[in-house]
């Protein structure tokens, strides 16, 4: 987040590939910076690229197959391309690095999370000290910043505490100057992020709360709007529910994966709230804060998963009425205890089930949109669509990449600006407005 050295003619063009969550994105801006301020030339396209670098991600199965049908993809730019090498890096890398250079030989290094300087002297530069510095790939308006790293939760299918390890907060001081840095960049939306951001502070020497942290940032003047990302609902306290009652910056809006509803299942899983709590939880956030709305996800098919189990789901998922919601199929994850649990549901199963629960939400989101026609609301403009006067933006309740968006007709606006817009229609998912 400041300017970087200007390269030489002789530098090294470097593309960089990000792939999977916010998490990851915020790891390639911190790289890229250490290579711009080490005099790379970023933000070559990768068929003009000496140095093309893939950061990856290993999550779930899905997400390693587009990591390496990427690499592959790429491998093919250093044979009818300039490239000359070929850097993978992330967390598919923390779960297999053999694997990769095995099933890829024209792979020239593989790299873990943290390894930036050691991702720079392969890039061909001499690394300058860390200094925290991000080169932004988001519009210049809006902003990750990441309050902590790795996990301690150890739910029964995940693999995060294998890739990122145990839990981390950063120190109070250093989250608010960076995000000081970033709101004097023009930064007027942040959203938080963490493997789990309602435990943050726990682990710190002088022990801090995620909502004594909010109220620091949203003291800050410029910021607009602050967005809290990736909650637990077994560690979602009374005092962070009046965070969202008091501060005006905090958008009304919770990020609450759940992954299921079945007390049973969850106990499987390894999610620390049962049913009931997170449903008290919700009905608390909803009384104390009207106009609320609420995110979760959901995984379909984990392993002894019944019928009836799943009904329920589906029955609490059109009772309780979120306002998003992502639906997974449970992936085998080897080194979980959950890849070793017996009565495995099948591919075809997991399929029916997701598609079924996101057409009950569909139905949900069509009635909560069509509730939505003629309110007036406050959209952050994203960037122009491809039609003349219509632009695509976002209210409070919407966060970037994940959910739905607000088209807006309007003339004479930019990325960035905050606009007042009616809603006159729904598209899908999405809303429309007019100015």
């Amino acid at each position: 987040m400041r300017n970087m050295t200007e390269p030489d003619r002789g530098a090294p063009r470097i593309h960089l590939a990000s792939l999977g969550c916010a998490k990851n994105l915020v790891d390639s801006e911190r790289l890229l910076a250490r290579l711009a301020t080490a005099g790379g030339l970023v933000g070559a396209a990768a068929d003009e690229a000496d140095v093309i670098i893939v950061n990856t991600c290993g999550f779930i199965a899905p997400a390693t197959a587009e990591s390496l049908e990427t690499i592959h993809s790429y491998a093919k730019l250093k044979h009818d391309g300039t490239c000359s090498r070929l850097l993978v890096i992330g967390c598919l890398v923390e779960r297999g690095a053999e694997a990769i250079r095995n099933e890829i030989p024209d792979v020239d290094g593989v790299f873990g999370i943290d390894e930036h300087e050691a991702i720079v002297a392969a890039a061909g530069l001499t690394a300058e000290p860390e200094d925290g510095a991000r080169l932004l790939l988001t519009p210049k308006h809006t902003a990750y910043l990441r309050i902590s790293d790795g996990c301690d939760n150890r739910c029964s299918y995940c693999t995060i505490p294998q890739i990122r390890g145990p839990f981390r907060s950063r120190p109070v001081s250093e989250i608010v100057e960076e995000a000081r840095q970033l709101v004097d960049l023009g930064v007027r939306e942040l959203n938080l992020i963490g493997q789990d951001t309602t435990s943050y502070g726990k682990d710190l020497a002088k022990p801090a709360t995620i909502e004594a942290l909010l109220e620091r940032l949203a003291g800050i003047p410029d910021l607009r709007w602050l967005r809290l990302l990736y909650t637990h609902p077994a560690f979602f306290t009374d005092g962070l529910v009046e965070a969202y009652a008091s501060l005006e910056a905090l958008c009304p809006y919770v990020d609450l994966p759940l992954q299921h509803l079945n007390d049973e299942i969850l106990a499987r899983m390894g999610r620390r709230a049962s049913q009931a709590e997170s449903l008290a939880l919700i009905e608390r956030l909803r009384a104390r804060v009207p106009e609320i709305a609420i995110r979760t996800t959901f995984i379909v098919g984990f392993p002894g998963e019944a019928e009836a189990q799943f009904d329920e789901l589906v029955d609490l998922v059109e009772r309780i009425r979120f306002d998003h919601v992502g639906v997974f199929r449970y992936s085998n994850e080897a080194g979980t205890p959950a890849a070793g649990m017996p009565d495995q549901v099948s591919e075809r199963t997991k399929g029916k089930r997701q598609e079924e629960l996101m057409l009950a939400q569909q139905q949900v989101v069509a009635s909560k949109n069509h509730a939505m026609l003629g309110k007036v609301v406050e959209v952050l403009i994203d960037r122009p669509s491809d039609e003349p006067g219509l632009w695509i933006g976002r209210t409070r309740t919407q966060a970037p990449d994940v959910d739905s968006v607000t088209f807006v007709h309007v003339n004479e606006v930019t990325s960035g600006d905050f606009i007042d817009a009616q809603i006159i229609d729904t598209v899908g998912y999405d809303l429309i407005a007019q100015a």
